[in-house]
């Protein structure tokens, strides 16, 4: 069985890496998968940029952008009308199975994605799949069309213009009407979204985490304490670690930037904390940090990203929607207690007060509960991380072995 799996990229964004991550698991038991990229960013023979569509540019130069939809919902929205890669190539290919991932930003159509000729299999690294143009639905304002159907009467308050979601989702119920899809989701909570979503109500998605390389683990004290210093990093501290912070002007950004600031406003006895970031981060981000930090910025390096986990004493990942964040499973691999809010499918990750504290939902003072209980219960929060790291469900042997169950059910 040869499989293809099919990215818009395989590094940098979380969905690209979780999908080059399961690619390296199938490849080290043995299975004969590739991957077809639009970008191309790492040096890995299994990976290939797929056949441009070479009028895509023509196309898309022809599309009238004004009058687009205008709303509070700032995750990311894709309309799909164009495909940048030829849909051609992988119905004439020798692939068996092919294994959608994060293939939104114009990878394919939605209407080129009805005509590929093999077998699907689509992992939900968002909600993209079951919802109008948006990645996610708008958590905070308990929005739920993609339940309902997308409507003129139930078009957001919020939003005004062209009501791209609606356009969106008509097309993706006209062209996917006799589309046989299997799922996969990383996460219960994108599964149970999909059994309830219009589309495909009643669906069942197989729910496998995403792999992780063993890079992923505690390093000794003596080596840590060593890293810190050569960063500059205090050793008499308790450090904070998060990731991507850059977009600090929306105060709805699904990342939750200022309702982390927020939080570590409100720490008693700031001099006692440090902090890290990593990730693409804003530098007024780091200004307006109320203790001192330390920005790592971005780092593709799997080593060097683990032994940053290392200098943490608590991860913090305040976002108000998430899948199955990589950034909280590399902490808990590397036995760092996750303090988060308790929303998507972080819960699937942190159990509350045993690996880490899951914060009522978008309450700031919660969220710093969450910091103190696991700063002050760090030793036990720790011990438990590593322990359901090392439980079967997170076994890279396991997440293939159930992948190959549902292609060959495909």
């Amino acid at each position: 069985m040869k499989i293809l799996l099919i990215s818009y990229s395989d590094a940098v964004g979380g969905a690209f890496i979780a999908a080059k991550r399961l690619l390296d698991a199938m490849l080290a038991t043995g299975v004969d998968a590739k991957m077809g990229v639009v970008e191309k960013r790492t040096n890995s023979e299994a990976v290939f940029e797929l056949p441009k569509n070479k009028n895509f540019e023509q196309q898309n130069a022809k599309r009238n952008k004004k009058n687009m939809l205008q709303t509070t919902n700032p995750i990311l929205h894709s309309i799909n009308k164009l495909s940048k890669i030829d849909v051609n190539y992988i119905n004439q290919s020798d692939f068996d199975i092919v294994n959608l991932h994060w293939i939104a930003a114009s990878t394919i159509s939605i209407e080129d994605i009805a005509k590929i000729k093999k077998p699907i299999v689509w992992t939900m690294h968002d909600s993209w799949l079951f919802c109008g143009a948006e990645h996610y639905p708008n958590v905070l304002e308990n929005d739920n069309r993609f339940e309902q159907g997308y409507f003129k009467n139930n078009f957001p308050a919020s939003s005004s213009g062209i009501d791209i979601c609606r356009q969106t989702w008509e097309r993706k119920r006209k062209a996917w009407k006799k589309c046989n899809f299997n799922f996969i989701s990383p996460s219960n909570y994108e599964a149970q979204c999909l059994n309830k979503s219009m589309l495909f109500k009643g669906k069942i998605a197989t729910v496998i985490p995403n792999a992780h390389p063993a890079n992923f683990k505690p390093m000794l004290l003596q080596a840590r304490n060593t890293f810190k210093k050569i960063l500059g990093i205090p050793l008499d501290k308790r450090i904070i670690g998060f990731g991507a912070a850059h977009v600090i002007s929306n105060g709805k950004s699904v990342k939750g930037e200022l309702l982390l600031l927020n939080a570590l406003k409100k720490l008693k006895n700031k001099k006692k904390y440090f902090a890290v970031v990593f990730g693409a981060s804003d530098n007024k981000f780091s200004q307006m940090l109320p203790i001192t930090s330390f920005s790592a910025g971005k780092i593709l390096d799997i080593n060097l990203l683990c032994a940053i986990y290392n200098l943490l004493d608590v991860f913090v990942c305040p976002s108000t929607i998430e899948n199955l964040p990589n950034v909280c499973l590399e902490a808990m691999f590397c036995g760092v207690p996750v303090a988060a809010f308790k929303t998507g499918g972080i819960p699937d990750i942190v159990e509350h007060k045993k690996n880490g504290y899951l914060a009522k939902s978008f309450i700031v003072n919660d969220l710093v509960k969450g910091l103190e209980f696991c700063l002050a219960n760090q030793k036990e929060l720790s011990k438990n991380s590593l322990e359901k790291a090392k439980s079967n469900y997170f076994s890279e042997k396991e997440i293939v072995r159930k992948y190959l169950e549902v292609y060959k059910e495909t």
